[in-house]
């Protein structure tokens, strides 16, 4: 019986490894497909690169399906060429035909930035990446075909301003935390406090709490108002320290603002 158990044990094992086997070979090919229904060439090289020891494997298994990946391959590597001397253009074009306006005149390759400012795309024309961030963090780094940076982009923009605002509620959420931190601390209200305890707070005791989504909204707190709760006026102080400060959206970013106090009105 101790025989039969560990054969069994043996041969669910191997049938576990060819089950998982099968189920990544799977994922691969539908990867491969969205990537070539999407035309994207640096997709494909990297999925490649990334699954090298499975396709070898295939390969020595005789997969039927190897020669026409080969063929994908050097088809995506004339394609990436290509994509590389035209990339300028291209962004451009697809950037228009999107309507996702580029800051003309913060966007130089390999740098080029969207809203403002705010969103901050870096190519790496070398590892033939894109590099996503913000004004806060950084967002991604993925192959740099035109089509997923686009997506990229599109999607973070959504992210970030297309969320319902509301000003009232969020400066009454600011003096909540400002209230909690002044009491835990021993300091008197008004006090100046420097915002990232704020952020810091918020980040403990909120779900899902994103820092860039929170400087947006500062920042229209900054350009809509209202400026006043419950019998106290907010106001943000500037600082020269980069690390420590945070630097508004739009018309508000004027300089990187580092404190927060509310004084009676």
């Amino acid at each position: 019986m101790r025989g039969l158990l560990a054969t069994a044990k043996q041969k669910a094992k191997i049938l576990k490894a060819e089950a998982d086997e099968a189920a990544r070979v799977h994922r691969v090919w539908e990867d491969l497909f969205a990537f070539l229904s999407k035309d994207w060439p640096l997709h494909i090289l990297a999925l490649i690169e990334r699954e090298a020891e499975l396709l070898k494997k295939l390969r020595a298994d005789g997969n039927a399906a190897i020669p026409a990946l080969e063929d994908v391959y050097r088809s995506s590597k004339e394609q990436a060429e290509g994509l590389k001397r035209r990339f300028v253009n291209n962004l451009d074009e697809a950037c228009k035909a999107s309507s996702l306006p580029l800051d003309r005149d913060s966007s130089r390759h390999p740098r080029y930035t969207f809203e403002k400012g705010f969103i901050h795309l870096e190519i790496d024309d070398y590892k033939g990446v894109a590099r996503l961030s913000d004004n806060e963090t950084r967002l991604d780094e993925f192959p740099a075909d035109i089509g997923a940076i686009v997506e990229a982009v599109q999607r973070e923009q959504k992210r970030l301003f297309a969320r319902p605002f509301d000003g009232k509620k969020f400066l009454q959420k600011l003096r909540r935390q400002y209230c909690a931190l002044v009491a835990k601390e021993g300091e008197q209200d008004g006090a100046s406090l420097p915002i990232r305890r704020i952020t810091a707070r918020l980040g403990k005791n909120e779900d899902r709490f994103r820092t860039d989504e929170f400087l947006v909204d500062l920042s229209r707190l900054v350009e809509q108002g209202p400026a006043e709760v419950d019998g106290y006026r907010f106001d943000l102080q500037q600082t020269k320290d980069t690390n420590q400060g945070m630097l508004l959206h739009g018309p508000a970013g004027r300089g990187y603002v580092g404190f927060i106090t509310f004084r009676k009105v």
